[in-house]
């Protein structure tokens, strides 16, 4: 769609500066505004004083995580085009600067959303049930962490109980450590009850847990950050985002470092994908095999590793793309 004019916005967590630019990049108009639904009624007042309907304008700002949640979910019932973009992409996009303030970090976003309409995907609301076990795979991981630190306390007193008696305090830890346990099977249950009430999630789901080494939490990590495989639809640009694609790093005949993956990636993503590829090495008859054949080679272990996290992207988006399960052959 063709817009007329474009609004960057800095959203901070109290207010949001605008700057409103015409197609031609001439800023026609600033204000700032408070992050809340009046705020952004009051925005939207601004911009029919300069006579613009909404369906001409396009807004822009930095995914900022909860601080773009009011604006997300007003744009979609008050209806305006809003498009979210990484914060990493547009500081990239705009070369050398000197100096900032929000203003002009409100003005840079404006010019990027000139430059860049055209690729932009603008917001829509997330499926109710994926922020829900997004929220229960927080939940999760707060669990775990505990877990970690429980055992290792453990590890810690059975150490010390060689020189003094701490039976009490060791069985205090235990207690908790057996809750924390306890509360991890109700959220994993929780989770599972939530996806067989969902068909669409259910029977993507039902394909992911096809696949070795993917589980119940490496699934639902699948389905929540693909939107359930609506936001990705190539296992290369997946593997992009969690940093498992490698990249070529030479440049005529003086450079020539090594190919590897990069640092900008969704690093808790990769972690989920590195348990599913050491689970997937111990049970799939395949992977066990590729993984000993390419060590045997000299391939370092790590390597084979990341070449076995691209193998299960790729499976992934196979048996979703097929609608079949996927079927393990032996060596």
């Amino acid at each position: 769609m063709n817009y007329s004019h474009f609004v960057g916005l800095d959203v901070g967590k109290n207010t949001f500066d605008a700057s409103l630019m015409s197609a031609d990049e001439k800023e026609v108009s600033h204000n700032s505004f408070d992050n809340t639904s009046g705020g952004i009624q009051a925005l939207l007042a601004w911009i029919a004083s300069h006579q613009l309907s909404l369906s001409e304008v396009l807004f822009c700002a930095e995914n900022m995580g909860n601080y773009v949640t009011e604006l997300s979910v007003s744009s979609v019932y008050m209806g305006f085009s809003l498009a979210l973009v990484c914060p990493l992409t547009i500081k990239k996009s705009i070369g050398l600067q000197r100096g900032k303030n929000d203003r002009i970090d409100a003005r840079r976003i404006t010019d990027y959303a000139v430059l860049h309409y055209r690729k932009l995907k603008l917001y829509k609301l997330p499926d109710k049930d994926l922020v829900r076990l997004r929220g229960w795979i927080i939940v999760r991981d707060n669990l775990g962490k505990q877990k970690v630190s429980g055992i290792k306390l453990l590890e810690t007193f059975s150490q010390m109980s060689r020189l003094v008696d701490v039976a009490e305090p060791i069985s205090l830890l235990e207690e908790q450590l057996d809750s924390i346990k306890e509360k991890i099977l109700k959220v994993e249950e929780a989770m599972e009850k939530l996806i067989a009430a969902n068909s669409f999630l259910y029977s993507n789901y039902i394909l992911l847990r096809s696949i070795k080494g993917i589980g119940i939490i490496n699934a639902i990590v699948l389905l929540c950050v693909t939107d359930n495989f609506q936001r990705f639809d190539d296992p290369r640009k997946f593997a992009c985002y969690c940093g498992v694609a490698p990249f070529e790093h030479t440049s005529g005949i003086s450079i020539r470092g090594k190919t590897q993956t990069s640092p900008l990636a969704n690093k808790e993503v990769k972690v989920y994908l590195t348990r599913a590829a050491i689970t997937a090495i111990a049970w799939d008859p395949q992977m066990k095999a590729y993984y000993k054949r390419k060590v045997a080679e000299g391939k370092h272990k790590a390597s084979v590793i990341n070449a076995v996290r691209a193998k299960i992207i790729a499976r992934a988006f196979a048996v979703i793309r097929r609608l079949a399960p996927f079927v393990t052959l032996v060596a």
